[in-house]
């Protein structure tokens, strides 16, 4: 089984010792909303929290307590006694026991209002960005079957290795045959290997969408079927356009609304061919070189090693980009060239506060920020934005992980003209 994750630690009082609450009792309760991790929630005695996994805002529940905690209980549902009306029936077989999937239950047109309020409520906690729209979030063509990276678990059991998830809350191994989520060629590979592996705790399947391309790690004992694994790299298109990724290289899971991304972004910058470009946290380069036929010049940081490698093999004819390997917070603090637009794609923790503590002092004319959580993401355009610095244009959420609950954001900013 994989490694287990660690609970985030609670060093609060405790809420719950006092209430007459234990593991296997049921009773029932009203939804009070959808949170953040994409649970249902309402409160008992005091605002003390109930998380419910696959609850509506608004429905009437029986609950069976799974946890207790000091700050919390974790529910199941036992019978849905009022449903909502955005409930429909999960279309995977293994929804709700495998919990890779947190919306299967919901309607699709619910999902994505419910993605632009999560990110309504984070930018509400700043003032100085409160009263800043969000538009409609932009959704996905592809409901199921978009994604191009699968990691699955290895589990042995009765001498059989399995390959599945495990469940968030019991920790206890799902075996899976198919995953709605990910493109076809992913779940033959799984049907053609489940049960043939040992020795192994994890398997990582990505599979281009484009073309025939893909990767199994680690190297398996797989040869009697025909099925190679153990490659460095595989190939992705992305508008017209190959590039190498790495195993250990970090690409988008949902290639089609990647594309649509670079569409939003270049219909944005309107770039003349005269400008200077920086893509910050620039991964294999895929803005940078989607963008380089349209500038001046496109100089891209990436601090992960085999990404910045996958990058300068993917431009490698191209004449006016150059990668910089380091920590885009060292590169942009001691930064002495000309930055006409900034692109800023970060991890899901977010900036840096270097890298924004430099971003207001190089005051770049455009900036675009991509961000995978909202929490972080309304953080660091708060700080850009302080003292009006920066204007924000435009903050669209875009769909890139249909059935769960996050999201990717594309925010525009341009630099206020009495800063020009």
């Amino acid at each position: 089984m994989g490694k287990r994750k660690r609970r985030k630690y609670y060093n609060g009082p405790d809420l719950t010792s006092d209430v007459e609450l234990y593991p296997g009792d049921i009773f029932e309760l009203t939804v009070d909303k959808i949170t953040e991790s994409g649970e249902g929630i309402t409160y008992i005695d005091n605002n003390i929290p109930i998380h419910i996994f696959g609850a509506i805002t608004g429905e009437k529940l029986r609950v069976k307590v799974l946890r207790k905690y000091p700050e919390k209980f974790i529910c199941s549902i036992e019978e849905i006694l009022s449903a909502s009306n955005y409930r429909k029936l999960p279309e995977c077989e293994y929804f709700g026991k495998c919990t890779g999937c947190q919306w299967q239950h919901i309607d699709y047109k619910f999902q994505l209002k419910l993605k632009k309020i999560r990110l309504e409520n984070e930018i509400k906690n700043y003032k100085n960005i409160s009263h800043i729209d969000i538009s409609e979030t932009i959704p996905s063509n592809k409901k199921f079957n978009y994604r191009n990276h699968a990691r699955f678990t290895a589990f042995r059991e009765d001498n059989n290795t399995n390959l599945g998830y495990v469940n968030m809350y019991s920790r206890k191994f799902v075996k899976i045959d198919k995953c709605m989520i990910m493109n076809g060629k992913i779940n033959n590979f799984l049907g053609n290997i489940q049960n043939k592996l040992s020795d192994v705790t994890q398997v990582s399947i990505r599979t281009a969408i484009n073309n025939d391309s893909y990767i199994i790690q680690p190297k398996l004992d797989l040869d009697s079927s025909g099925i190679f694994s153990g490659q460095k790299y595989y190939d992705e298109k992305i508008r017209n356009t190959n590039f190498r990724v790495a195993g250990a290289s970090f690409f988008q899971v949902n290639v089609e609304q990647l594309s649509n991304a670079v569409d939003e972004i270049k219909e944005f910058l309107q770039l003349s061919g005269d400008e200077i470009i920086v893509d910050a946290y620039s991964g294999v380069g895929v803005f940078s070189i989607l963008l380089s036929s349209y500038v001046k010049h496109v100089y891209g940081i990436e601090e992960s090693y085999s990404a910045i490698e996958d990058a300068k093999y993917n431009a490698k004819n191209i004449k006016n980009i150059e990668f910089i390997m380091g920590k885009t917070e060292d590169v942009l603090l001691n930064w002495n060239k000309d930055i006409d637009y900034l692109l800023l794609d970060p991890p899901r923790i977010g900036c840096h506060k270097n890298v924004l503590e430099a971003v207001r002092k190089l005051k770049p004319r455009k900036i675009i920020i991509l961000s995978c959580e909202p929490e972080f993401f309304a953080r660091d355009l708060s700080i850009l934005c302080e003292n009006n610095l920066f204007n924000v244009k435009k903050i669209i959420p875009l769909d890139m992980f249909p059935q769960t609950k996050h999201t990717e954001i594309i925010a525009y900013l341009s630099l206020n003209e009495q800063d020009l």
